[in-house]
């Protein structure tokens, strides 16, 4: 399964968790299926999202939609969000 990792800022984490937590048929329709959300321990406002994608497709499709991009800006955040594809490489136990 590929990942859309997002790393971002915002202005006001809590306003931006408001905006996330709003049910969202958009992500479906993209089929995001997991996400996480971590937050820096020294600069609240810095986050990373990690979420799970049925298809590459669809994760380049929402993280590059017009509707990502209004998205950030109605939710405060600050600058472009850094956006990486990956697919979870999975090594033998150390």
């Amino acid at each position: 399964m590929p990942y859309g990792i997002v790393r971002l800022a915002v202005v006001d984490f809590d306003r931006w968790r408001g905006l996330f937590n709003e049910p969202s048929t958009l992500q479906e329709f993209y089929g995001s299926q997991v996400v996480r959300v971590f937050r820096s321990i020294d600069k609240p406002n810095q986050l990373v999202v990690l979420a799970e994608y049925q298809d590459l497709q669809g994760a380049r499709q929402f993280l590059q939609s017009s509707e990502f991009q209004e998205a950030t800006q109605r939710a405060g955040v600050t600058g472009s969000p850094h956006v990486m594809f990956a697919e979870e490489v999975h090594l033998p136990p150390a």
